[in-house]
């Protein structure tokens, strides 16, 4: 069986690479597909508490349940099927996370999505895909959608 990571964050970036994995995955009868989101802190939404504020994350259940029906409707879109997979959800740096995923499950490869970040944030911040690349323990498919604008 080949162990596939498909990251996802719900970019448009993200969605693409979904259509690709289920391509991908109805191709290749052996893979199993394991999807994977990063609750990362821009997801945290706040709640007072007192005179404070406390960042609370997202349900696991809620994003599971979320990414579970987006990848149900592409799969019915695109008139395909993906036999073996699961979703999961881990909270922290997403390269991080998705580099340890990896490792831990014995995956073959990553996939991963390109947004196209400008070239300044891409200084400042680093591509999460490029980290990904730089620190995966196997090979890393980064999917560039045809419709980013050229930088």
């Amino acid at each position: 069986m080949k162990k596939v990571v498909v990251a996802i964050d719900g970019s448009e970036a993200s969605k693409s690479v979904i259509d690709y994995a289920i391509h991908y995955a109805d191709r290749e009868s052996d893979a199993d597909m394991y999807f994977l989101h990063v609750i990362g802190l821009s997801e945290h939404v706040p709640m007072f508490y007192g005179e404070g504020t406390l960042m609370i994350p997202p349900s696991e259940e809620d994003v599971k349940k979320e990414f579970g029906e987006l990848i149900r409707k592409e799969t019915e879109a695109l008139g395909k099927t993906i036999p073996r997979m699961s979703i999961t959800v881990r909270t922290g740096k997403a390269y991080d996370q998705i580099v340890k995923f990896a490792e831990e499950i014995g995956a073959a490869i990553i996939m991963i999505g390109h947004r196209g970040l400008g070239a300044m944030e891409r200084f400042f911040l680093g591509s999460v895909a490029a980290k990904v690349v730089a620190n995966a323990p196997c090979s890393v498919y980064v999917h560039r959608p045809a419709e980013l604008p050229k930088e």
